[in-house]
């Protein structure tokens, strides 16, 4: 036998809530002897304790998971030693997502509608660099910092979740319409996002309830304001 014939394959988790999914990605890599799927789950609950369980190399990991996210997933496995590889495959436009989840853990991230070549190269990437020397460290894709956002910056983008414009933004604020925008611009810049709509969906998606509290200088009217105004509703597939 050849030295390729003696590497083991490498362990896929498959986590997606649609069992037509889960079907199609077993059958895309049904017919790849380098990879072996140990198990599937649905759920974040179901996704963990599978890991816990199966220990698999790789993770294909789907962002939206009904009702929760699974950035949830990256968030546990940070806490784990030697957690598996994740590629996150989601409906989500990349620039929106991709930066976030590479720096909560993912190692690659894939749109669904991309095609399913891509979701082999992916794949290979990831086999490679585990086999590669030093294969403890992740791909050099997940090694992206963690922006640091100034405390104004944390409330101007929980505002945004709301779906408030910025002349609502700054009069709750009490700051200019053009301080908004400069905070916005800067907002963009650290998290590499290209539009205002980029930004208040990168909010919908990964500013969370406490996050979005509003700022307790604003009071009743603050609340009144963003209650008139009503809140950005996103799916999470």
């Amino acid at each position: 036998m050849g030295q390729h014939s003696q590497i083991p394959p490498t362990r896929l988790l498959i986590v997606d809530d649609h069992a037509s999914v889960r079907a199609g990605l077993r059958f895309l890599l049904s017919g790849e002897t380098d990879f072996a799927i140990v198990g599937e789950a649905h759920s974040v609950a179901t996704a963990l304790h599978a890991i816990e369980e199966l220990a698999p190399d790789v993770v294909m990991l789907d962002f939206g998971l009904g009702a929760e996210n699974g950035d949830r997933v990256l968030d546990a496995l940070a806490m784990r030693p030697n957690p598996p590889q994740v590629l996150m495959l989601s409906m989500e436009d990349e620039r929106v997502v991709g930066q976030e989840l590479a720096r909560r853990g993912a190692t690659a991230y894939v749109m669904k509608q991309a095609p399913t070549a891509e979701i082999l190269d992916a794949l290979r990437r990831i086999r490679s660099a585990l086999l590669s020397k030093g294969s403890t460290e992740p791909p050099p894709e997940s090694q992206s910092a963690t922006p640091r956002l100034t405390k104004r910056e944390k409330e101007v983008l929980a505002l945004v979740k709301s779906g408030l414009p910025s002349k609502s933004i700054a009069r709750l604020l009490n700051i200019s319409d053009k301080t908004v925008d400069v905070h916005k611009h800067q907002l963009r810049r650290k998290l590499k996002l290209r539009s205002d709509l980029d930004l208040a969906r990168h909010a919908a998606l990964f500013v969370t309830d406490a996050d979005a509290t509003v700022p307790l200088r604003a009071g009743a009217a603050a609340k009144r304001v963003l209650r008139s105004n009503g809140g950005l509703r996103g799916g999470r597939r």
